[in-house]
């Protein structure tokens, strides 16, 4: 006979939260490994010490790692699912009779009471200062590398940037740029403009920003992908343990900003941690003479890969290969002996051109170049481009190259699992909190199971007394000193 469950939704039930959560689950983990009473002293200071209690901090601290940690991108639903979860419940410390923050709650204190707190970079500073506390993090060898996330708004909110000027600079502008005769307007009703107002119309980042979210940049991924509102999103990583060491995010799209951000990494990373890496791997965004030599003036060996494509734009002729470097003299000599005079400057490659008449009387001149007279460029930091090429024969920049591929999945994570392929909230500050609470949530991740991993078994610790006692008992050299399993 088939049955027929029958569930009285009257009845009371009794039992202990804690047991209903499996022994291995990351939040009895985290719970056990990981104290969060450091959020109630940062912001200890911003409470008064009268009034209404608030909502304890460290409660919404530990409701933001759910949401970050099982990808619940909406605080109304977070703070939904915290209610029904008797898991999310217990490890927010919320009892089952106990009411569940609102969602308001948590917008008002990020706009009003943490919003420039720097609550969120102590949070992931103190997360990252306990990975380097339990041996988790060495910090010898790094990796840095970017990623373009999408912004909460659209091309659709684009408006032209409107420059405040006083009436004298507006009359003057007006003079500047009006022609001569006064111009003539053929569009004497002035309908033309507003009806074609935005067909065709060219939007870049000098002069057009969004008005849902100023601070995001135009930008494209690659080179047919599709151009959109991003901000730039930056990670550096050790190499060993693949921990988030620092994080930032940025208005300014593009490898500019992504270099930018790691040289200010390393050395947030020397002042915080007190690390000190030895290398730093990056991709070919980072290949740049300015970099590397950023790089080694912070004492950080680049893992780069400066691959020279001169010879591929100048196929067919001479190779700069060919020419010779005098460092004495600071000049090039080409392969027929004539000397190579300073040209000039364009940004950072500096010129050196031959002269007409050398070139004119050549007997390889159709060998070496298609111009009147050759002329080849040095990088104005070639000393170290050359040291950075030397550190691509080694073992190490190999094993670096190779380690790229575990930062790329800590973002893959991030996008996947946390909610970070688009941009919950809007202006860089927001949006600088939840690129920092996500690389949080990844390391505590890593950090709980290299303290599950490595915490002694339940027996071990007795044991490790007894052996010290039986070593103070047995004192001299001489006598063997037995094991503790030995004298049970």
């Amino acid at each position: 006979m088939m049955g027929r469950k029958e569930c009285d939704t009257e009845a009371v039930h009794c039992f202990v939260m804690h047991r209903m959560i499996p022994d291995g689950h990351i939040l009895k983990l985290i719970d056990k490994h990981v104290d969060f009473s450091f959020v109630r002293e940062r912001v200890r200071h911003l409470y008064s010490h009268t009034g209404r209690p608030s909502v304890d901090p460290e409660v919404m601290a530990r409701m933001l790692l759910v949401g970050y940690l099982f990808g619940i991108s909406s605080e109304r639903r977070l703070c939904e699912e915290v209610s029904m979860h008797i898991g999310y419940r217990w490890f927010c410390g919320l009892g089952m009779n106990s009411d569940t923050p609102d969602h308001s709650t948590f917008s008002k204190n990020r706009h009003g009471r943490f919003a420039d707190s720097g609550l969120w970079e102590d949070i992931f500073d103190e997360v990252t200062r306990r990975c380097v506390a339990a041996g988790l993090v060495t910090g010898r060898h790094v990796t840095a590398d970017g990623t373009l996330v999408d912004a909460d708004a659209s091309l659709n909110s684009m408006s032209p940037i409107v420059v405040q000027m006083t009436p004298g600079e507006y009359l003057k502008k007006m003079d500047d740029e009006t022609p001569p005769g006064g111009g003539d307007d053929d569009d004497p009703d002035g309908h033309r403009g507003v009806e074609f107002a935005r067909k065709g119309e060219k939007i870049a980042n000098d002069t057009h920003r969004s008005a849902t979210d100023p601070d995001a940049r135009i930008s494209k991924k690659r080179e047919h992908s599709e151009t959109k509102l991003r901000y730039q999103v930056g990670y550096i990583m050790d190499n060993r343990s693949r921990v988030i060491l620092d994080a930032f995010a940025s208005g300014e799209c593009g490898r500019a900003a992504e270099m930018a951000g790691a040289l200010a990494g390393l050395d947030r990373l020397k002042w915080k941690f007190k690390l000190n890496p030895r290398t730093i791997g990056v991709d070919k965004g980072y290949a740049t003479g300015q970099f590397v030599a950023d790089a080694y003036s912070a004492g950080v060996i680049p893992h780069a890969p400066m691959w020279d494509t001169r010879s591929e734009h100048d196929a067919g002729i001479y190779s700069i290969d060919k020419f010779t470097w005098d460092e004495d003299n600071n000049r090039f000599v080409c392969p027929q002996g004539k000397i190579l005079k300073h040209h000039g400057k364009n940004h950072k490659q500096i010129i050196w051109r031959a002269s007409t008449k050398d070139c004119g009387v050549c007997p390889v001149k159709s060998e070496c170049t298609r111009d009147r007279s050759r002329s080849v460029s040095r990088h104005s930091c070639q000393a170290y481009v050359d040291r950075a090429k030397e550190e691509m024969k080694k073992k190490g920049y190999r094993w670096s190259q190779r380690c790229r591929k575990k930062i790329e999945e800590l973002f893959g994570e991030a996008k996947e699992l946390m909610c970070l392929r688009r941009m919950k909230f809007r202006r860089l500050k927001y949006v600088t909190e939840q690129v920092l609470l996500t690389a949080a949530a990844q390391n505590i991740k890593r950090l709980v199971k290299h303290l599950e991993k490595n915490a002694p078994k339940p027996g071990e610790a007795l044991e490790k007394a007894a052996n010290s006692l039986v070593s103070t008992i047995y004192e001299p050299f001489w006598i063997k000193k037995p094991s503790f399993s030995a004298i049970q």
